[in-house]
């Protein structure tokens, strides 16, 4: 009987439910960390609430650092770019290059001999149907069709003398053989006697067999820097170039503005300072060279292009039609061809234009200057090292209250908190040795001072 009521007893007593102490307990059991950081987290805002505004404060004023030190260094890794205008009075001034080139560009008799059947200009379909390619060579062809320097000027001059100018010819499938006139160096005065005096003479012709209506003949003349080498594709769209048509039978008097532009290289929009560099002609090598490889083959107007030359109807034909298509378009052709740094464009003004009575068909062109005022456009950096300097210390002083002497005792701080146990290290290890024995038995310590009064005091007390 005992040991069954003392099992009754036992079963009882396990499935009794839990009182109310005990849930508690099992509770705080099981959630006393969350409950304990909530708690302590409250009484630490009723306790200092102040602290918290001030953190919060920090925080905000730390990430508006945060966002203008990342403008700052995005303005000095890439700066913006101000434009300065201004005039400046030189005591020299740089004349332009002047480009010639004649109306009509071709001897029609030349190209009709040649080829085999009519041709007023290569362009036309007719110069290639009979062209003898085994016996006539395209250089042969245009050299011969196209007209010289003793064709073109009587008398050329800058300042009254030929001498002070450097001419060079080039030869264009639409212009024909083109002349470019360029100063030797800059003028000292500035006046109608010291410019340029060109007088031309013409083969009179009343047909006109360029893409450019002038409405008789005579002469395109192009001003221009004279950095830049003349291209009949580039040129006319460029925006850099001055054009003036002088007709047969002319005098005419062309005076000059001049502006500089000097851009400033960024790492997006690159430029170069190459004295002998021209974007024009670097484009017009790049449109020679697309041409070449889809014809297969280059013409005589395509310089240092290396395909071979063509040498059959329908090549040469190909090579005209898309190269007369490139010509007419009025978009800019995709090439990799950087902007100069400096450039220079006139503006030029006609002062006059009369009737040059001559038994010849002859022209005189004056082209001159009448100041020395010059209209500078500079681009420069509007940021550099010094606003960087004045923006970081402005942000971390305004709004964090920071200086170079509280940076100073911040590092200090950091150095201790990540090196301060190998510096302890450091130090007790010199203690170490400072404190062994030397070999003679004393100690590595340096003896005590004693005041030399002391000691006289003492002398003379005994």
């Amino acid at each position: 009987m005992t040991e069954i009521g003392n099992h009754q007893r036992a079963a009882s007593s396990e499935q009794r439910p839990l009182s109310k102490s005990a849930i508690d307990f099992s509770l705080e059991f099981h959630f006393p960390f969350d409950m304990g950081y909530w708690s302590e987290t409250r009484a630490w805002l009723l306790r200092d609430p102040a602290k918290l505004i001030r953190y919060l404060v920090l925080f905000a004023c730390s990430i508006v650092v945060i966002v203008q030190l990342y403008e700052c260094f995005a303005k000095l890794y890439n700066p913006p770019i101000s434009t300065h205008s201004y005039y400046n009075l030189n005591d020299t001034i740089e004349m332009p290059a002047i480009t010639i080139c004649r109306e009509p560009p071709y001897r029609e008799e030349v190209l009709t001999n040649l080829s085999g059947g009519y041709c007023p200009h290569p362009k036309y379909a007719t110069c290639w149907m009979n062209y003898p390619f085994g016996e006539v060579s395209l250089d042969e062809f245009f050299e011969n069709a196209t007209h010289d320097i003793s064709d073109t000027f009587v008398l050329y001059g800058l300042n009254g003398d030929k001498n002070n100018l450097e001419i060079d010819s080039s030869l264009h499938f639409y212009m024909g053989r083109c002349h470019t006139l360029r100063p030797k160096a800059p003028t000292k005065r500035v006046s109608k006697s010291v410019g340029y005096s060109l007088m031309v003479e013409h083969a009179r012709s009343t047909t006109s067999t360029s893409d450019v209506d002038t409405g008789g003949t005579g002469w395109h003349v192009f001003i221009h820097d004279k950095r830049e080498n003349f291209t009949e594709i580039n040129m006319k769209g460029s925006g850099r170039v001055e054009y003036v048509f002088v007709n047969i039978n002319e005098e005419i008097e062309i005076k000059l503005q001049s502006q500089y532009f000097s851009n400033v290289e960024t790492r997006d929009v690159p430029c170069s300072s190459d004295e002998g560099y021209s974007d024009l002609k670097c484009g017009d090598y790049c449109i020679w060279q697309d041409l070449a490889d889809e014809s297969k083959c280059s013409g005589p107007w395509m310089h240092q292009i290396v395909n071979e030359p063509c040498n059959d109807t329908l090549s040469m034909r190909n090579l005209i039609s898309d190269y007369k298509e490139v010509y007419e378009n009025e978009d800019d052709f995709e090439c990799d061809c950087i902007l100069p740094c400096q450039s220079r464009i006139y503006t030029t003004f006609i002062q006059s234009r009369k009737a040059f009575n001559q038994p010849e068909p002859r022209s005189l062109i004056y082209v001159y200057y009448t100041t020395k005022l010059i209209s500078m456009i500079e681009e420069r950096p509007s940021y550099d090292t010094t606003q960087f300097i004045a923006d970081v210390g402005g942000s971390l002083g305004f709004l964090l209250g920071l200086s170079v002497l509280g940076l100073i005792g911040i590092l200090e701080h950091m150095t201790l908190f990540f090196c301060g146990g190998f510096i302890k290290r450091m130090q007790q290890k010199e203690q170490s040795k400072l404190g062994e024995p030397s070999e003679d038995g004393q100690s590595q310590t340096s003896d005590e001072t004693i005041d030399v009064a002391t000691v006289y005091k003492k002398k003379s007390t005994n």
